[in-house]
């Protein structure tokens, strides 16, 4: 089974389009001592996290700056919440790696032969040499950054449309193993735009939640279709913060609470598939 075969089984598996953020940082945990930011208190958490939305998200997002800098141990910890990731679940690894050929070809071993990924998002700025060791991977996925959700994208992926350029060209190189990285807090152009150059790619759409994205513009504008069921729109949309215990969370279940807020994500996202719907809908009648 090829990754974006997995990943398409994953989202008709969980009725789901969700990505869930796995970072271990002082930040993220659990407000009241129960988890502590420690080797131990990360696992615990993580197993606690990955057991409460296991039937909820189609794919685990790890950041891997956020284990890289706690060295040894922050590698260690890494493998062994893989570990904890279910099989029938799509393992990301965000790396955004990007170098030339032969350390490409490294990176590319690291990730998907030891650490196993199903996918990597990678930086595509050097060109394809540098992501062809990625590609020569066939049954597994690379998300290339294309239109990011930080601010900075306006010094260089905005200005001439870079981001199309960008999309054109790994619809090219794609084998069905390449995808797009799309940030929700673009405009609805902008998306449109990408999605008109790369027409079939799968899209992973980080930005909502925290960062203020709409899901229902992201909907609307790069799903490659609205009437194909969820497996086909080429959406898979990732929050890590937004399905976290906060302040006002405090003394209450933890798994309860990320449970709650994980199916809030996937209820919000379906209220955005349905207006999508809709709207189609009602342009069509227009038409008619």
């Amino acid at each position: 089974m090829t990754a974006v075969e997995k990943l398409r089984s994953a989202i008709e598996r969980t009725g789901s389009l969700v990505s869930a953020g796995i970072e271990p940082a002082p930040d993220y945990m659990p407000a009241g001592g129960e988890f502590t930011p420690s080797t131990a208190g990360y696992l615990e958490f993580f197993r606690l996290f990955v057991e409460a939305t296991s039937d909820l998200v189609a794919a685990y997002k790890f950041n891997l700056a956020f284990f890289e800098s706690q060295g040894v141990e922050g590698i260690r910890l890494l493998y062994r919440v893989r570990d904890l990731i279910p099989d029938n679940a799509v393992v990301i690894a965000d790396a955004k790696r990007g170098d030339i050929g032969t350390t490409a070809k490294h990176y590319a071993k690291s990730l998907f032969e030891v650490f196993g990924a199903d996918a990597v998002t990678v930086n595509p700025l050097m060109g394809r040499d540098s992501a062809e060791p990625f590609l020569t991977y066939t049954d597994r996925l690379t998300y290339f950054l294309a239109l990011t959700s930080n601010p900075g994208a306006a010094d260089f992926i905005l200005p001439d449309r870079l981001y199309e350029r960008i999309a054109a060209s790994v619809a090219d190189w794609s084998d069905e193993n390449a995808g797009l990285v799309v940030g929700a807090t673009k405009g609805a152009d902008e998306v449109r735009a990408v999605r008109g150059a790369a027409p079939d790619l799968p899209f992973l759409v980080p930005g909502l939640g925290a960062q203020g994205g709409s899901a229902e513009t992201v909907v609307r504008a790069g799903a490659v279709a609205v009437d194909c069921g969820l497996s086909g729109l080429g959406l898979l949309l990732h929050s890590t913060r937004g399905l976290l215990p906060g302040e006002a969370d405090q003394g209450q279940d933890v798994a309860e609470v990320v449970r709650r807020k994980t199916v809030a994500f996937r209820e919000q996202i379906a209220g955005a598939v349905d207006g999508a719907l809709k709207t189609t809908a009602r342009e069509g009648q227009s038409q008619s």
